[in-house]
């Protein structure tokens, strides 16, 4: 099976814009922190179909994170972006395109690829980003929806383990930059 074309963005720096225009994906998915000023809220001009939704990037079980719902409603709009995936481009984007939109592109891999086949859509998914930190959170709760039993978190996991001390480099690298978050 041919790996389906997925990008991953970020809002900070004004790169979400210059990725659109350059991509012109068929497909969105845009995850934004409920802080966010609603003039920086991104407005996508019709074509794309888009799934926006907000929550605040956060792994333990709260009502300002990732919740059951949306996840399900993620994972409906990435099984409807499957169906299409030969002919469809996927875009993923949060505030920094670290954490968020990273584990929106490791489960459209893992949706892609199927039941036991989470192995080899996080191979490809590392394939197709850039130092990711993928929301456990997030995977966690699409790994139960879809009854993987353990088998989208167990990669992440090892993942992370691997490289213990990248998520403290991404708090440094956004405290020089000014972001909170």
């Amino acid at each position: 099976m041919t790996a389906p074309w997925i990008r991953v963005s970020k809002l900070h720096d004004g790169r979400l814009g210059r990725d659109v225009a350059a991509l012109r994906p068929t497909h969105i998915v845009s995850l934004l922190d409920p802080s966010l000023a609603p003039e920086k809220v991104p407005l996508f001009e019709p074509g794309p179909q888009t799934f926006q939704r907000s929550f605040f990037d956060v792994e333990d079980e709260t009502a300002s994170g990732p919740v059951r719902k949306v996840v399900g409603e993620l994972l409906d709009f990435l099984h409807a972006w499957s169906a299409k995936a030969a002919d469809a481009r996927l875009l993923t984007h949060c505030h920094m395109g670290a954490s968020r939109s990273t584990a929106a592109a490791y489960l459209a891999f893992a949706v892609h690829a199927g039941l036991g086949a989470e192995g080899r859509a996080f191979e490809r998914f590392l394939a197709a980003t850039n130092k990711p930190w993928p929301n456990r959170r997030m995977v966690a709760l699409a790994d139960d929806i879809l009854g993987r039993d353990g088998a989208l978190v167990a990669p992440l996991d090892g993942y992370r383990d691997a490289f213990p001390t990248r998520i403290e480099a991404y708090r440094r690298l956004n405290a020089k930059r000014g972001v909170f978050r």
